[in-house]
């Protein structure tokens, strides 16, 4: 019974002395995968910082007033020819603004007036006409509603 008994404490000692040779493994494992982990988390956070360059329309946005926007919104419906409203993004500030005052301008004639939404529509090709012509300097005189001329 003796020898059984001191077999048995030999057996645990050593079972013991394997599974601290693990425990370390298993903490260098566990140190090396939470360095890996900060490092891919610090690669994400660079990443983040970098934005997509605004368009030219998100551009002009932040230099409009809330009507301007409006009505940037509904000359961007009008002008359904592929390129027109780009082509108009191009112009210079002051003259796209301009350009949103007569047509508010314009849109407000029409406004509690008998057949106003086919007196705009008419107005929207009237506008997609006089941009077409590449002269947003005339724009004003080539683009005006007939919403105060016809009876109400």
């Amino acid at each position: 019974m003796k020898i059984i008994n001191i077999l048995f404490c030999l057996f645990l000692i050593m079972l013991n002395g394997c599974n601290s040779n693990d425990n370390e493994t298993l903490k260098n494992n566990a140190t090396k995968q939470s360095k890996s982990r900060q490092k891919r988390d610090l690669e994400q956070k660079e990443e983040v910082p970098q934005e997509k360059p605004k368009s030219k329309e998100e551009l002009l946005r932040e230099k409009l007033s809330e009507d301007q926007k409006i009505h940037l919104d509904w000359l961007k419906t009008a002008l359904t020819n592929a390129g027109e409203f780009d082509t108009f993004l191009q112009y210079d500030v002051s003259k796209i603004k301009t350009a949103l005052d007569h047509i508010k301008t314009e849109l407000d004639k029409c406004r509690g007036k008998q057949n106003a939404d086919q007196q705009k529509n008419t107005f929207k090709q009237t506008v997609q006409g006089a941009l077409s012509g590449g002269d947003i300097d005339r724009f004003p005189e080539q683009a005006s509603s007939l919403c105060d001329i016809l009876l109400p």
